[in-house]
């Protein structure tokens, strides 16, 4: 073989890598090599992740915020729960809303976005709680939150049917989901779902008026309702709906501003200096 020959096979080579990489690691956010490398890349990048996605507020507010109210009217004091809110787009989104005067949990378990999302809520931090925690067990009893979230995130979970299994479960009969939908699927392969397999999906979960909205480039908006009726939950203290992911029996009480403790097994957990609950893990 020629030098030159030798030299574009390297070259070649070494493009393909680099193409290979850009794939693994930026379109595809890492989903094909696992949950691990997902959060580390979300970590790495949580100090940007604003300004990559560029949320415009009013439009958050317009396009999310507004049509959740309007969804639960006459209600105004919705339990909501955000599964992977990230820098917390959508309990700052609701925070900003004039008729919102609930309470917004959201769960990630990204740390860094956790602690991102602390800043960016400001000055609406009385509005929302952060937890650090998987979404494939979330640490609340059934039926617990009027509406509950999952924005642009099923499609990089490792199981995406048990987290929408979770999402249905903690949202009580009559209650709002709202989930994504990814359109944009040419890096994903296998890791989406076809409008059909989404409602599909959501049936099979126990919702019923399912429909898909137009949002973005990359993804419809698909809301449901939880099948059957009960009444608003509200607002509530975290006490009364956190209970302890070891031993699924307690609930977890506020010891200080630095310690929750499960009443049950003792398990504790900490809350950083940031104010996120970390229940991933206990001790």
């Amino acid at each position: 073989m020629s030098d030159l020959l030798q030299l574009v096979f390297i070259g070649t080579l070494i493009a393909a890598i680099g193409a290979l990489g850009w794939w693994l690691l930026i379109a595809s956010e890492g989903v094909y090599l696992g949950r691990r490398v997902v959060i580390w890349l979300y970590d790495v990048y949580a100090h940007r992740y604003e300004g990559v996605k560029n949320y415009f507020r009013e439009y958050e507010e317009l396009y999310l915020a507004k049509p959740i109210m309007q969804a639960i009217t006459p209600q105004t004091n919705p339990l909501v729960l955000d599964v992977a809110t990230g820098t917390g787009r959508l309990p700052l989104a609701l925070a900003r809303n004039e008729t919102f005067e609930g309470h917004t949990i959201g769960v990630d378990l990204s740390r860094r976005m956790l602690h991102f999302a602390t800043q960016t809520i400001f000055p609406y931090e009385k509005t929302a709680t952060f937890i650090w925690c998987p979404a494939e067990t979330l640490p609340f009893p059934d039926n617990s939150f009027d509406v509950v979230t999952c924005l642009e995130a099923l499609e990089f979970m490792t199981s995406p049917k048990a987290v929408l299994h979770e999402l249905v479960r903690v949202l009580r009969p009559g209650g709002l989901l709202l989930i994504t939908q990814r359109i944009n699927t040419k890096f994903m392969p296998g890791k989406t779902w076809t409008a059909g397999q989404v409602i599909e999906q959501l049936e099979s979960v126990g919702i019923g008026e399912s429909k898909a909205q137009i949002w973005q480039v990359d993804y419809r908006k698909v809301w449901g309702r939880k099948k059957g009726e009960s009444q608003p939950v509200g607002v509530k203290g975290l006490d009364e709906v956190l209970r302890c992911p070891h031993c699924k029996q307690g609930f977890m009480k506020k010891q200080d501003a630095r310690l929750w403790l499960c009443e049950s097994c003792g398990k504790r957990a900490k809350v950083g200096n940031d104010g996120v609950i970390e229940l991933f893990p206990l001790y």
